[in-house]
């Protein structure tokens, strides 16, 4: 949409969780980087350390990113205070434009209406609706770089969602967002959040129809799943079990990300004991043993054990020449690969389970070399790996 000359406002609308604003804030950052321009994120975290002289003086070399939660705002800061000033000695009653609407009227940028259904007074709501189609704030207009993005969420996905006017539909470009599949959401975390608790990632595998679990009208209070919980729960996650808290500590974070029944079910997964690395690289026959849940624990575990092993083969390499870099990697690969096909026999969500592990661990070009290595070595593997497609682009 920003491509086009007219750059219609947008309304994005969608249910609650599922990545509407991160969406709009990394297009915004791939816009700024693909212009040569500088990210300028307006709020009090991202502004520290920036002249805004420079801005105003060199606005071409800044893209401004502006993030309002409607929800939060009065009409005055969206339309500008009013003030008195004298032409003369006339009083006259002018608008006072906001900091972030006199940046958008010199520089171009997304501003960016978060929560719009979600907003019960009308004085809000009127001067929403004017950001939106007039691409004015108060008399301040914005400069013809701008895009506005308005998001939401629709009744059928939250009970405190309004309907929107029809004439405001009709002057917007109206986008239904789904969620994201699993393997957007786990190639999401891997650039966004490395080192996140992984089992997160075993567990949705195992369960990919509780990735997203809007609550019924009459559940309102309690948390439930959502991508941006899983999120919030992956990160902590490895927080708090390096901090060492206790199961029923872990258990209440749980149920508090995900809600008690996701959040409990999660728990009795997480705390599954399964067989080391080591064990079962010794005896691959012990994967065929586990239970289903066990299983995809195992894999997260092996994908971390062989990711280490390819971290020391390189560690070792550094003073190495090509060809014996090669052969210390394909010693590792060797003492790999009957357990690898253990994994690739079973089923193919194992195998990509795996390779989203080691992608998050292995840094290009061992991650690629590794993969070639085992298809070299193993039928099994190339046939199992062509059926899912082509990981070795994983994570995008």
């Amino acid at each position: 949409m920003y491509s086009t000359s007219g750059r219609q406002s947008v309304l994005l609308l969608g249910p609650p969780g599922i990545g509407k604003s991160a969406l709009v804030r990394e297009a915004a950052a791939e816009i700024a980087h693909d212009a040569g321009r500088t990210m300028l994120e307006y709020n009090s975290r991202h502004l520290t350390g920036i002249d805004l002289n420079d801005v105003f003086g060199y606005p071409e070399r800044y893209f401004v990113f502006v993030d309002l939660r409607l929800t939060e705002a009065e009409p005055v800061d969206l339309m500008g205070r009013p003030v008195t000033v004298r032409v003369g000695d006339i009083p006259q009653l002018v608008y006072q434009p906001a900091q972030w609407a006199a940046l958008l009227s010199v520089a171009p940028g997304i501003l960016f209406l978060d929560e719009l259904t979600n907003v019960h007074r009308p004085d809000v709501l009127a001067a929403a609706y004017k950001l939106l189609q007039d691409r004015t704030a108060g008399f301040t207009a914005f400069c013809s770089g701008v895009q506005v993005i308005a998001a939401g969420n629709s009744p059928r996905h939250s009970v405190i969602a309004n309907m929107l006017p029809t004439p405001l539909l009709n002057r917007v470009y109206c986008l239904e967002v789904q969620a994201p599949q699993l393997d957007q959401w786990a190639c999401w975390m891997s650039f966004h959040h490395p080192g996140s608790e992984e089992k997160v990632l075993a567990y949705l595998y195992r369960f990919p129809g509780d990735l997203c679990r809007i609550p019924d009208e009459d559940e309102a209070l309690g948390g439930y799943p959502t991508p941006r919980s899983y999120t919030f729960l992956a990160r902590d996650l490895s927080a708090a079990v390096g901090a060492g808290l206790g199961a029923e500590s872990i258990k209440s974070l749980c149920i508090a990300a995900l809600g008690a029944e996701v959040g409990e079910k999660f728990f009795a997964f997480w705390r599954h004991p399964v067989p080391t690395f080591t064990e079962l690289k010794g005896s691959p026959k012990v994967f065929d043993g586990l239970n289903m849940d066990e299983k995809y624990i195992a894999v997260v575990a092996m994908g971390q054990g062989i990711a280490a092993e390819i971290s020391a083969t390189a560690f070792r390499s550094l003073d190495a020449g090509v060809l014996e870099a090669r052969g210390l990697l394909q010693e590792t690969v060797a003492d790999c690969v009957r357990l690898l096909e253990a994994v690739a026999v079973q089923s193919r969500e194992y195998l990509g389970l795996l390779w989203f592990t080691l992608a998050n661990h292995i840094d290009s070009p061992w991650r690629e070399a590794f993969y070639f290595e085992v298809c070299a070595r193993s039928r099994t593997i190339r046939n199992a790996c062509a059926d899912i497609g082509n990981i070795i682009k994983w994570p995008a």
